[in-house]
């Protein structure tokens, strides 16, 4: 059973309903499955545009830094759900029991760097909690998860 998944310029693109009942927040979003981070964040303007009241969030007590610098971040502190369809036409919930990041890049431009809208990203917690498998054929132009 596979959920498939789409390759773009920015990375491999995964479609999912975000669910998170105490922030009254449930939309569609496009979120790059990222492997190198270890955590999930919601870009700071998804958020705003979900309804979270993103300023009213407290501050995450790690600092979030990366290839593009260093970001502000708050914590959505809830259970979310992330409604994903599989090829069968049904959906699979992953519950991130701890909530999600929410970021918005460092705002001071370095060098010769562009910056460019925030995009939201799905790490390996969510990947651990799935308990699905990533695969991805850059030869054929092909990625998916598949449950076991």
């Amino acid at each position: 059973m596979h959920s498939r998944l789409n390759m773009t310029e920015k990375g491999i693109e995964l479609i999912a309903r975000l669910h998170c009942p105490e922030h009254k927040v449930s939309t569609t979003l496009s979120f790059l499955v990222d492997t190198g981070s270890d955590k999930s964040f919601l870009s700071w303007e998804d958020a705003a545009r979900a309804g979270v009241e993103v300023e009213s969030l407290p501050s995450s007590s790690r600092p979030v830094s990366g290839f593009g610098g260093a970001a502000d971040a708050r914590q959505l502190k809830a259970a979310c759900y992330l409604h994903v369809m599989f090829d069968d036409k049904h959906l699979e919930t992953v519950e991130l029991k701890e909530g999600m990041l929410v970021y918005r890049p460092s705002r001071k431009k370095a060098g010769h760097w562009q910056l460019a809208p925030a995009i939201s990203i799905l790490g390996r917690d969510f990947l651990r909690e799935s308990g699905w498998i990533l695969v991805v054929n850059l030869a054929k132009r092909e990625a998916y998860l598949d449950k076991p």
